[in-house]
């Protein structure tokens, strides 16, 4: 079955994210044909559901949820013929429901274009999807096509007086006159022909010949520029198109001849049709007025609609367009009168919302808002955060911009700003102006401020006896001064060496920032002077399902550094150095509180932990230990039944490389050492290469058990039963193509059928043509069968029990050949 992401998240996952029921239509949801057969649903019932979790599907979280929690009934469903002989009959309806709203909408045309496909299905709210459509369109004799590109005409020059002369003649059209009178040849009129005809009107005095020599002159007009008149029928015939679409696209089919095209747009008539038909909606006039409306200059799309004749509903249009002008000038006068600037603003804006016009920005200027009550700047580290109670102008959209000095930090800021890069070591002073509408206002200033950063990237190290400080100046500052309880302690640019200290002692260190003429206020770090690291001689390792308990007691005040020993020689004990110390193996996990929990996986395998307390410097390598695996549970163990066999599966934990399997028939294990139980050894290995598989074949349940073999210990045993299903067994006899079937089982019968197929062995009841069946009820039965001529050879035979809690066994595949 082709499955293509996409086309499934545009048919199925967005409508079913957006509220359509997966119920309405499980052929659509799983991609299939109505008439779908057995084999086709149960491949895409077992798909479908495995894509939902796919990267591509995954993403439509929600949808996919929802077609797992609808996945059960679906399956019901479609699996019984009769339950999916209703739902087919339901969305057979809701196609021919679909036929009819597509007929409706083509009103006659041969296609609709994507975008009116897409249109059915987006106001259709997910009821139908794109193929639907397109299987409705078929079903109409329609397609998806996209219009040609017509040449875009624009209105020749006196095209309403042409119109107006015209109806005091009997001709309809421009193209209509050309070809009909004689002296003139349509497209390919000339100025001398038109003079020609003029010259015979001369001696007419009635409305219809005043009439003709006014179209005349026009038709001169235009034919006097390089291809004028070409144009000008073209308009005509494109005008006269698009008027007959109100009366559907038969209409404008008839009125599209084929000379008439050639000779004015180089196309062909249908494509033509097809063209106008699907730009009926379209009018450039429109769109200019609609465009106006939306940039709010309403004077221009007033001048737009006066400029045209209108149908009735335009004309109401235009008469309600003039007296919301008439309503908005007078607004607008009453606004320049108000005494209330708030007032004043607000009709301004009202009135800005409407209408596009300079006296609306000119009124705003002279209503400026006020100034924000007060405003405030607190340095926070290296930034400023200057806040602000609102301005108690109320009218328009108020916001407002911040400054320092006069550098502009934010053209429309919220309370509170945040200045980033605000200079420091010298005072600042931070003003906020409040605009309206973007419209400068009041200002208001803070008190002055300054930034004074502190060193960065500060660290202090201790060795047994002495006390190193190390730092980064922030830019600007000139020095950097450090005190030890109210001494100074000599420093230069990046850091300091104390050897004035005691092993064992704490001591607080402040470090302050000097700037041209201000200081910091400093950074206080306390550190207490190293000794020697003392050893742990106490680490458990303990294994709990994929984690590692490690405990340990804690030495004073160091950090201990648990790592994974690459070998005896590579934990020497005793006091070393730090570098020395990372010979003993990668850290898996740090510690000061005595206790730590890692991840089996970041063992690697490994089993032997050294501990490492570190100070400063130097380190100390305590006593190694190996992790306890021998209360470790296996997990996820499963008994697969495979026939008179039974597949034993489970998760290995991490280190176990053998595990004990015991089982028994009868009744559950007492343990690992169940006198009546067998016992078998499996390696790792062994388990990846040829898995762990036992005959279990007696009637009735058995039960299995895995305990991990670690360290002369067994850890905790792991069970899980597996019932023996019932046996039926089952034999023909017979030669050519008559046959015998006789049926026996160690329980009571259930009904059994006997199935014929060619070429192929049945698979399931339901799976080839039915030659026999042999009634339950007894413990053996017997039935005669003849395989029809019909089915042509070799036909592979096979029995069925129509219960599925039984085991049948069947005879060797090559007896059960008839050729």
């Amino acid at each position: 079955m082709d499955f293509h992401e996409k086309s499934y998240v545009d048919d199925v996952l967005v409508p079913v994210r957006t509220g359509w029921s997966p119920h309405r239509n499980y052929f659509r949801v799983y991609r299939l044909p109505p008439h779908a057969r057995r084999a086709e649903v149960d491949a895409a019932l077992a798909d479908l559901p495995a894509r939902w979790g796919t990267p591509e599907l995954r993403v439509h979280a929600v949808a996919c949820e929802r077609l797992h929690a609808c996945h059960s009934k679906a399956t019901a469903v479609l699996s019984d013929p009769a339950a999916r002989a209703r739902h087919r009959e339901f969305v057979e309806r809701e196609h021919q429901a679909l036929v009819e709203v597509v007929r409706h909408r083509l009103h006659g045309a041969p296609a609709l274009t994507r975008d009116d496909v897409a249109a059915v299905v987006r106001v259709a709210g997910g009821r139908w999807s794109t193929p639907d459509v397109l299987a409705a369109l078929h079903a109409v004799g329609a397609t998806v096509r996209e219009p040609v590109p017509l040449p875009r005409v624009s209105r020749p020059q006196r095209w309403a007086a042409l119109r107006e002369h015209l109806a005091d003649l009997p001709h309809d059209s421009l193209w209509e006159y050309l070809s009909r009178t004689p002296e003139l040849r349509g497209a390919d009129t000339t100025s001398a022909e038109v003079e020609t005809r003029r010259q015979r009107l001369r001696v007419s005095r009635d409305r219809a010949s005043d009439a003709e020599r006014a179209v005349l002159a026009l038709v001169r007009l235009w034919a006097a520029a390089p291809g004028g008149l070409s144009a000008a029928l073209a308009h005509d015939l494109l005008a006269e198109l698009a008027a007959a679409t109100v009366c559907g696209y038969q209409a404008v089919r008839d009125l599209a001849s084929p000379q008439r095209c050639a000779a004015t747009l180089s196309s062909d008539p249908e494509a033509v049709s097809y063209a106008v038909w699907c730009a009926r909606e379209e009018a450039a006039w429109t769109e200019a007025y609609f465009a106006a409306v939306d940039a709010h200059r309403l004077p221009a799309a007033l001048d737009l609609l006066e400029s045209r004749p209108l149908p009735e509903s335009w004309a109401r249009v235009r008469d309600g367009l003039r007296a919301r002008l008439d309503r908005l000038y007078a607004s607008l006068a009453q606004a320049r009168g108000a005494a209330d600037p708030e007032d004043a603003a607000a009709r301004y804006l009202a009135i800005g919302r409407e209408l596009t016009d300079p006296a609306v920005d000119e009124g705003l200027l002279r209503c400026p808002a006020s100034a924000p009550a007060a405003v405030s700047a607190t340095v926070d580290g290296a930034a400023v955060v200057v806040d602000w109670r609102p301005s108690p102008s109320t009218a328009g959209n108020i916001g407002y911009q911040v400054r320092h000095g006069a550098t502009l930090l934010a053209e429309e800021a919220t309370a509170p700003f945040v200045d980033l890069e605000a200079p420091a070591g010298v005072p600042l002073i931070y003003t906020v102006t409040a605009l309206r509408d973007g419209v400068p206002g009041g200002t208001t200033a803070a008190e002055p401020v300054a930034v004074l950063p502190e060193v960065t990237d500060l660290r202090l190290v201790t060795e047994p006896g002495v006390v190193f400080g190390r730092w980064t100046l922030p830019p600007g500052a000139s020095r950097a001064v450090v005190r030890r309880t109210d001494s100074d302690v000599p420093a230069d640019e990046t850091g300091f060496t104390d050897r004035n200290v005691e092993p064992g002692t704490a001591y607080t260190y402040r470090v302050l920032v000097e700037y041209a003429a201000l200081r910091s206020p400093g950074i206080d770090v306390r550190v207490v002077c190293l000794g020697e690291p003392d050893a742990v001689t106490d680490l458990r390792a303990v294994a709990a399902g994929d984690v590692v308990d490690l405990t340990w007691t804690p030495p004073r005040g160091d950090e201990v550094e648990i790592r994974l020993l690459t070998g005896p020689e590579a934990a020497p004990g005793g006091v070393v150095r730090l570098d020395q110390a990372a010979l003993a193996g990668p850290v898996v996990a740090t510690s000061r509180c005595g206790r730590v929990r890692v991840p089996a996986a970041d063992l690697a395998g490994g089993r032997t932990l050294v501990p490492v307390t570190v100070s400063g410097p130097v380190a100390t390598i305590g006593t190694p230990a190996t992790v306890d695996v021998s209360s470790v549970e296996v997990t996820g163990l499963r008994a697969l039944r495979l026939g008179p066999q039974v597949q034993l599966s489970w998760h290995w934990p991490a280190w176990a490389r053998e595990v004990l399997v015991v089982w028994r028939h009868g009744g559950p294990l007492a343990g690992p050492d169940d006198p009546a139980a067998h016992r078998w050894r499996v390696s790792r290995t062994a388990y990846l290469s040829r898995g762990a598989r036992l005959n279990a074949a007696e009637a009735g349940s058995h039960w299995f058990g895995v305990c991990v073999v670690g360290d002369g210990r067994l850890g905790p045993l792991a069970t899980v039963e597996s019932p023996c299903p019932v046996q039926l067994r089952y034999r023909l006899h017979g030669r050519a193509r008559t046959f015998a079937v006789e049926v026996e089982c160690d329980a009571d019968l259930p009904d059994v059928v006997v199935l014929g197929k060619e070429a192929r062995r049945p698979l399931d009841p339901g799976d080839g043509v039915v030659l026999a069946t042999v009634p339950g009820g007894q413990r053996a039965g017997r039935a005669e069968f003849t395989v029809p001529a019909e089915l042509r050879g070799p036909v592979h035979l096979r029995a069925f029990a129509l219960d599925d809690s039984m085991w049948v066994c069947h005879p060797d595949p090559r007896d059960l050949v008839v050729r």
